[in-house]
């Protein structure tokens, strides 16, 4: 199957990054990166006693969706229970105010769902408690992604008591990102973020852990890249009257031009280089601009599911990496992505995206590391 298909959408060109239509705020909480319509967040929750996910989609102020979703194991068939509420603020705080089931639970599902009750009420008053938004200096944070941000000390009952609960702005809804017990175990953990592209698309209700789909994937056999005449993939976009982002990554032969600036190694990887114009009043570099833009690239889209636990993100020096590993549940295949970003100017980002089938990457790893890292972009001319 040619990856070209899949992944054919890639922006080229964002004359406004992160303009959104339907920009909201989750009631009585103050955030730096309003929600949008359609975003949406799944969390394996590990309190029951089966492999569990909850998930929660925002439409609007007043309307949320929410679903749990168990995976069938050997004894117990798969559990699927999905819900939308309607909300309303009181007092500084978010109150149900009314609930229609999209898949209605069986009698001993009860408690699940007045769990999930519990959980709306809980996270969006723990998250209202904060004084300023969850935002993460990348840049200085030494942990690992999953590790870094805003740890606090709270007593949750539903998670054994002491707790620690580690936010986000990334993270959509809540902004949390984990919830960490007192004996330092991971028991409320995001698994993906998502982003609806439609009123027709269904991968909330679609949606496959990929840690889970790993077991079932169709393995294909590893591609060697065969070496050739080194050459470079280039873009130049004119920027205003008397500017130009000039971008390029060292490559080879191997890459064929599958349409304006995008490139395609055989049906293995697919390549692109875009840029990113960053809105007014933010900057390359601030720490609200970096949870935009993870909002944008961890995200999961067309029924692609972004694994959060393989996330890795490196800042410094003006320059972003991400990488991700998605899942797409209908072709069974895993895709190893990487975002290069790199500030051509104060409020300007070229990127170099990379895609690429997981056991290729993992079979030809220092090539196309190498040329990720090998991506540059200036601007010529100007002021």
């Amino acid at each position: 199957m040619c990856l070209m298909k899949p992944l054919k959408k890639i922006t080229l060109f964002a004359a406004a990054l992160f303009a959104a239509a339907n920009l909201f705020a989750l009631p009585g909480v103050q955030k730096s990166v309003p929600d949008a319509s359609g975003e949406y967040v799944y969390y394996r929750d590990s309190s029951f006693n089966r492999e569990s996910y909850i998930g929660f989609l925002y439409y609007d102020d007043s309307t949320y969706e929410a679903r749990y979703y168990a995976p069938a194991t050997e004894a117990l068939p798969a559990k699927n229970i999905d819900m939308l509420f309607s909300v309303a603020q009181k007092n500084g705080r978010m109150e149900l105010t009314g609930e229609r089931f999209v898949v209605p639970p069986q009698q001993e599902d009860v408690a699940i769902v007045n769990y999930i009750h519990d959980l709306l009420y809980e996270l969006s008053g723990r998250r209202s408690k904060l004084l300023e938004p969850p935002l993460v200096d990348y840049e200085k944070a030494a942990a690992p992604f999953m590790q870094a941000g805003v740890f606090v000390s709270d007593d949750y009952e539903a998670f054994g008591g002491p707790v620690k609960m580690l936010y986000d702005e990334a993270v959509p809804i809540f902004n949390l990102k984990k919830i960490v017990d007192y004996a330092g175990k991971d028991v409320f953990t995001v698994a993906t973020i998502g982003r609806l592209e439609s009123s027709t698309d269904k991968s909330f209700a679609g949606f496959v852990p990929p840690a889970v789909a790993a077991n079932g994937t169709a393995k294909r056999a590893a591609k060697e890249v065969k070496g050739a005449k080194k050459e470079s993939l280039t873009l130049r976009v004119e920027i205003g009257k008397s500017a130009a982002l000039s971008q390029s990554v060292l490559a080879d032969k191997n890459w064929s031009l599958a349409g304006a600036s995008v490139w395609t190694l055989g049906d293995c990887a697919i390549a692109s280089l875009q840029s990113l114009a960053l809105p007014e009043g933010e900057a390359a570099g601030h720490a609200q601009t970096i949870a935009r833009i993870l909002r944008l690239f961890a995200t999961s889209k067309n029924y692609a599911y972004n694994d959060w636990s393989a996330l890795d993100v490196h800042v410094g020096g003006g320059k972003i990496k991400i990488s991700s590993r998605t899942y797409n549940p209908k072709t069974r295949k895993f895709i190893t992505d990487i975002k290069t970003l790199r500030a051509a100017a104060s409020n300007l980002y070229g990127c170099f995206s990379l895609a690429v089938y997981t056991d290729d990457y993992q079979a030809n790893r220092g090539y196309f590391d190498k040329m990720a890292k090998s991506y540059s972009c200036k601007m010529e001319g100007g002021h």
